[in-house]
């Protein structure tokens, strides 16, 4: 009787194993959307009157619109530059390494540029990963908004991926 007891919590201990490993494993491809609220600190720079360059990161976590969907609750951190005529940006352009709640990383590419002063729009490439994001590619359009003339702000995300 306790040799198969025994079993029993051998054979359900393997389907719980088994079943986690599936879990962690990622779909091949999909489209996500989301929040992400950020704060940005760097260095500004006056090259002339009303022309700021700022050099600096924008870190913050990213909230899919999916509970626990791709990505969801990840630690972003994205360093760039940002060329800003009279409040409104002109180019930025940077990088982004996210960090998911299991400590693997997806990296990114990400262009903008100013549509009023402190909101603008852009797009993002994702340029891959480790783990479950290795060979990561896709990407696609966010929009940003600082609040006030605060450095914090957020970016409303849309896209996809891809996995090989």
């Amino acid at each position: 009787m306790t040799t198969w007891r025994a079993w029993g919590i051998l054979a359900g201990l393997a389907v719980l194993v088994l079943c986690s490993s599936a879990e962690a494993q990622l779909p091949k491809d999909g489209s996500f959307s989301g929040k992400f609220g950020w704060s940005a600190s760097g260095a500004g720079h006056e090259i002339e009157k009303n022309h700021l360059f700022f050099l600096g990161e924008f870190n913050g976590t990213f909230f899919n619109d999916e509970s626990a969907g791709f990505l969801d609750g990840s630690s972003w951190a994205c360093p760039g530059v940002n060329d800003v005529v009279n409040g409104v940006t002109r180019a930025a352009h940077g990088y982004c390494l996210v960090t998911d709640q299991d400590g693997e990383k997806a990296f990114g590419s990400w262009t903008s540029t100013g549509t009023a002063p402190g909101r603008g729009a852009g797009e993002f490439k994702w340029t891959g990963g480790t783990g479950k994001y290795r060979g990561l590619t896709s990407g696609g359009t966010f929009e940003y908004v600082f609040v006030s003339t605060s450095m914090q702000g957020y970016s409303t995300i849309r896209g996809q991926w891809r996995l090989p």
